[in-house]
């Protein structure tokens, strides 16, 4: 009986995971086809083959459905990833592996991914939420190099250079997506973004330590 239980418990999960990733999937096709703005709710459930109702029991706007790493629990912690890199790296060649492994990585590797990033930046109502949430990570990246420099958390230097580093990333990936390249070339439009910032952040010499 209790076998039987989580079978069936089992079977529901599976089915709540394929309707709210054929959701996602309609609502990106639309998005592709016709724009995020002219499409609706309605037609996205439609074209999901499922009701508005049904729809609304999985995201509450149609914005979640671009946004789905977020409900995943995938979002980044650049920070965290930052202070384990080996503290002889300079912060941009750290940045460089935080990024290589965690951004490019994610992109490369999950086409939905992909389509969700490229609609939220080539949508010009949608930058603005892209921007915000990419603030969010600059403000990780502050405190990675805070902690790395062994400064205050709301240490200058720690937040111009986050600012440095995270509004070449932003142009990075807005170039990428209005060039429509590989996400192959992410990496290599990345690379060549911090390879001229190192030239300039890494050779600086160390800070003084505080008070």
């Amino acid at each position: 009986m209790r076998k039987a239980q989580q079978a069936l418990v089992g079977l529901r999960e599976r089915k709540k995971t394929q309707t709210r990733e054929a959701i996602v999937n309609a609502a990106l096709d639309l998005f592709e086809r016709n724009g995020y703005d002219a499409t609706t709710v309605e037609e996205i459930a439609e074209a999901a083959d499922v009701s508005p109702r049904t729809f609304f029991r999985y995201f509450d706007t149609k914005l979640d459905t671009v946004m789905t790493h977020k409900d995943a629990g995938q979002d980044t912690d650049f920070g965290d990833l930052l202070r384990a890199r080996p503290p002889d790296e300079g912060p941009v060649e750290a940045t460089r592996h935080v990024m290589q492994e965690s951004m490019v990585e994610m992109l490369t590797e999950n086409p939905t991914h992909v389509r969700q990033t490229r609609i939220m930046l080539a949508t010009p109502s949608l930058r603005a939420s892209a921007r915000e949430h990419f603030n969010e990570h600059e403000a990780e990246l502050a405190r990675g190099f805070a902690r790395r420099l062994d400064l205050p958390d709301d240490a200058l230097q720690a937040h111009v250079m986050a600012a440095m580093v995270g509004n070449a990333i932003w142009t990075v990936a807005t170039r990428w997506v209005a060039e429509d390249t590989p996400p192959e070339r992410l990496s290599a439009m990345l690379d060549e973004a911090l390879d001229l910032l190192a030239r300039g952040l890494d050779a600086a010499p160390p800070p003084s330590p505080p008070g």
